[in-house]
């Protein structure tokens, strides 16, 4: 059922744009609240004129709320249209913030993350939770990174954007999620892109989410993404540097890969970048926690088959040691600072 969005809602301020759509804070008439407009770009749209994108991530998140929804999963409340009914728009619940805008302003002023370590432990639970929740309903979300995590002023994780989602598995058992199934490798944002899509495979399954994770948990914990390369190539380079490069040993048929079987990429033979300061623990070297570094290992292995999942995460010793986790009425709020132009 599709109401009409200028007699339903005021818009109060455009929020931002994705490669979807663009988002609107406006106000409820009946009910008063404030809520987030998603209006859906016609680019991607279907022969039907219809978003395909749009389609799955309604399908998704009106199944996610029928089963009760989840409390770290952005509810969508509704679906609307224009007068004109040329434009769709998801009314989702509305959250101030995306955590990488609150790590990003951030990081410019003080060169640090805007989150203390048991407030990144508190976040990455409600995350790995929601993860969870995901691969137990057989739903990948694949495309988690800080810009599609959003944030609200009671210290709620709510993970976004379903535009890329997809079901895989028969039958809806969860253990089909261990038979990956062909899918486009050209889903998740680069920084967040795991070897298995960078190194041209084309059958993966939840665990780019659950390295999107990894990558997740060490921006929140330097306050700047831990691989920010600008290409394929220079990822896949910066992966090496932070990871240490792969080999035959932990995940066989490494070298018949698509990028290393063409040429493009050459498997370091002398692994030298723990000199320049990139690996892992020379990035963390302050930081003397081995069940926090054993945690991001866990989420950043190479091959997916060994890559830790987000119900197994959730276990993991990081977060019973102090600091503990930051309880939830304890956690920071931020300015809010949105164009307030329509």
């Amino acid at each position: 059922n599709c109401s009409n969005v200028s007699s339903r809602f005021e818009k109060i301020g455009r929020i931002g744009q994705g490669t979807y759509g663009v988002v609107y804070q406006a106000r409820d008439k009946q009910t008063r609240d404030i809520v987030a407009l998603k209006r859906c770009l016609a680019h991607h749209e279907s022969s039907d004129g219809f978003p395909t994108t749009t389609l799955r991530e309604i399908s998704l998140l009106k199944e996610i709320k029928g089963s009760g929804g989840h409390p770290h999963i952005v509810s969508l409340k509704d679906v609307t249209v224009s007068s004109s009914r040329s434009g769709v728009f998801l009314v989702f619940e509305y959250a101030e913030h995306d955590l990488a805008t609150l790590v990003d302003n951030h990081f410019k002023q003080h060169q640090s993350s805007p989150f203390r370590e048991s407030e990144v432990k508190k976040l990455m639970l409600q995350l790995l939770d929601a993860i969870a929740f995901l691969h137990s309903r057989c739903i990948i979300h694949r495309d988690l990174k800080c810009s599609n995590l959003l944030y609200n002023h009671r210290g709620e994780l709510k993970v976004a954007d379903f535009g890329l989602a997809r079901r895989i598995g028969r039958d809806n058992d969860i253990n089909d999620l261990s038979k990956p199934c062909n899918l486009t490798p050209k889903v998740v944002s680069l920084w967040y892109r795991p070897p298995e899509l960078l190194f041209g495979l084309e059958r993966y399954d939840q665990g780019i989410d659950n390295f999107g994770a990894g990558c997740i948990m060490g921006e929140l914990l330097l306050g700047r993404p831990v691989m920010d390369g600008r290409n394929e190539m220079e990822q896949i380079q910066k992966m090496f540097d932070f990871l240490g490069p792969p080999n035959e040993d932990e995940w066989p048929g490494l070298k018949r890969m698509p990028v290393f079987r063409s040429g493009e990429m050459e498997l370091p033979k002398q692994w030298q970048s723990r000199n320049t300061g990139k690996h892992i623990l020379d990035v963390f070297r302050r930081w003397k926690r081995t069940a926090g570094i054993k945690l991001l290992n866990g989420l950043l292995k190479y091959n997916p088959n060994h890559r830790w999942k987000a119900a197994d995460a959730l276990d993991a010793d990081w977060f019973t040691e102090m600091p503990c986790p930051t309880a939830q009425s304890l956690m920071p709020t931020f300015p809010t600072k949105h164009n307030k132009t329509p």
